[in-house]
């Protein structure tokens, strides 16, 4: 366990530096803004991966065994880092990259649910918390829809991207209730943080910008992937 401790540090000196970048790029804070918007946008892609890529890393190299379930988060985590550097090159292909990374997710606490054997409590928070979570991205969807730019053609992918990302944090509750391990909770708060700043990223794109809004998504996403990742340690399959 003592192999989290420089994990963490490195992950959010990182997080911390490229969160301080896109804020400076971003004209939402004023300290070193001249020398962060300077830095090529190259060194900050890579700074911004980091995290996501040594949270695959270490779950590679330390998960508890050999299951499928380290595999298939790590390569959740890849396709996380791969989003990080599609969001700063065209948006659309961000977000392609980020909806594989939530079926590698999804399809991975399903399959462990399953496994361990999912009984009636479990399923119908699943159910009850996706439920819920629709009638969010309705209330969110009417709420863009309302403003000047509205989705375009970006409605149908964005509904789906909604969608799926709320199926992670069902999914994780699911995983977390079947299991009866208490810590499992990390894992449904990372998924909470991750639909938090999807959501955050699509009301300051299609909507409004609003003070501070790239510290709030990104310091819900770097939350997100930090205890997402942080289930090669709460669960041992």
């Amino acid at each position: 366990m003592l192999f989290l401790i420089p994990y963490a540090l490195f992950f959010w000196v990182f997080a911390f530096i490229s969160t301080l970048i896109k804020a400076a790029r971003e004209d939402e804070i004023n300290f070193q803004k001249e020398r962060l918007t300077e830095l090529p946008k190259a060194l900050f892609i890579v700074i911004k991966f980091l995290p996501s890529l040594s949270a695959a890393v270490i779950v590679l190299l330390f998960r508890s065994t050999a299951s499928l379930f380290y595999v298939l988060l790590a390569v959740a985590l890849i396709f996380c880092m791969l989003g990080d550097i599609g969001m700063e090159t065209k948006f659309l292909l961000g977000v392609g990259l980020f909806l594989i990374a939530q079926i590698f997710f999804i399809s991975n606490f399903v399959w462990q649910s399953l496994l361990l054997g999912v009984s009636f409590l479990p399923l119908a928070a699943f159910i009850t918390a996706f439920i819920a979570w629709i009638l969010v991205i309705v209330f969110l969807t009417l709420y863009i829809e309302a403003g000047e730019a509205g989705l375009g053609q970006m409605k149908i992918p964005l509904i789906i991207y909604a969608l799926t990302v709320s199926l992670t944090f069902c999914t994780a509750m699911m995983l977390w209730l079947t299991s009866g391990i208490l810590l499992g909770f990390v894992s449904v708060l990372g998924a909470f943080f991750f639909v938090i700043s999807d959501f955050t990223i699509g009301i300051k794109q299609f909507r409004h910008h609003f003070n501070k809004a790239e510290v709030f998504i990104f310091t819900t996403y770097y939350l997100a992937i930090f205890l997402l990742s942080l289930n090669m340690v709460v669960y041992v399959f």
